[in-house]
């Protein structure tokens, strides 16, 4: 009877173990999933659901396409300020809702944001941050980890004085800026002041930029895949079709291109292409939550 009694506590106790590992490994892999970049699957159906609901903003001729629907994308292309010339302009004649990051103070800055922004495209600031190596460029605004807060706050207010079109902001290099809690926070402050959104590059994997503007309530999301690292067309197309992937897989996927004539290049064949295959591509500020 007592050994009985004995085999009985070894077996609840053996069950109760096995319940608590299962229980401990289904919150590591959300919160790995998380730190990867995936959305809580209610805060999923939220997003997809509102999009349903919503006419795309601008036409085009896949919109009358009809398609079971796949995934949707949000394309953020970066740089958009340096250049005025056929590459910059054939962003301009692209399909579909795509977001356009425009860094402050270039010679073609403002009047690219307005050209964009006319065209039906959506427009963020593309705010320079302090890299871990050499920053380079932008120097009336870049932000510094060394700046004084009244400094940090005058750099991006005038940023958003200076593309008054932008929506929200993204971070241009910034490996040390989104790597820094007191920068992020002031940042976070400023964005909900605005009633702006931020979408973290990603540009360092140290980053706490996304955590912080979600400490703060500021809509937020973070890039899933950079599309042209490497400048060669076919590695940007597999780019591409990695993202569509984890559009299909997760419901949506946020990449990150840049004003390039390679990425223009694949641009103009895929996005056409994924349309027809059931692939939505929409503002990133639908994104954000």
């Amino acid at each position: 009877m007592q050994q009985d009694y004995k085999t009985l506590i070894i077996y609840v106790l053996t069950l109760f173990v096995v319940v608590l590992l299962i229980v401990l490994k289904k919150q590591k892999d959300h919160l790995s999933d998380l730190e990867n970049g995936a959305l809580p699957e209610e805060e999923i159906e939220i997003v997809l659901d509102s999009l349903e609901k919503e006419e795309p903003i601008k036409k085009d001729p896949q919109d009358n396409i009809v398609s079971p629907m796949r995934g949707v994308i949000a394309l953020i292309i970066d740089d958009f300020g340096y250049r005025n010339d056929h590459i910059s302009n054939g962003f301009l004649e692209l399909p579909g809702n795509l977001t356009y990051a425009i860094i402050p103070g270039h010679d073609y800055s403002q009047s690219f944001s307005k050209k964009a922004y006319d065209a039906g495209y959506e427009i963020v600031v593309h705010m320079p941050m302090e890299n871990i190596g050499k920053t380079y460029g932008e120097e009336e605004y870049v932000l510094m980890s060394y700046f004084q807060e009244d400094e940090i706050k005058e750099r991006i207010n005038k940023s958003f004085s200076h593309l008054p079109e932008a929506v929200g902001l993204n971070n241009h290099q910034g490996s040390r800026g989104t790597a820094d809690l007191r920068i992020m926070t002031i940042l976070a402050h400023e964005i909900k002041a605005n009633k702006k959104f931020f979408i973290d590059s990603r540009t360092t994997r140290n980053s706490v930029a996304e955590s912080t503007m979600r400490k703060y309530g500021v809509p937020t999301n973070k890039r899933d895949i950079f599309l042209d690292n490497d400048l060669d067309e076919e590695k940007i197309r597999t780019q591409m079709l990695k993202l569509a992937d984890v559009a299909e897989r997760k419901g949506i996927a946020i990449g990150i291109g840049h004003v390039k004539p390679q990425t223009l290049a694949v641009l103009q064949r895929e996005i056409p292409d994924l349309q027809k295959k059931g692939f939505r591509f929409e503002f990133v500020s639908r994104l954000v939550y």
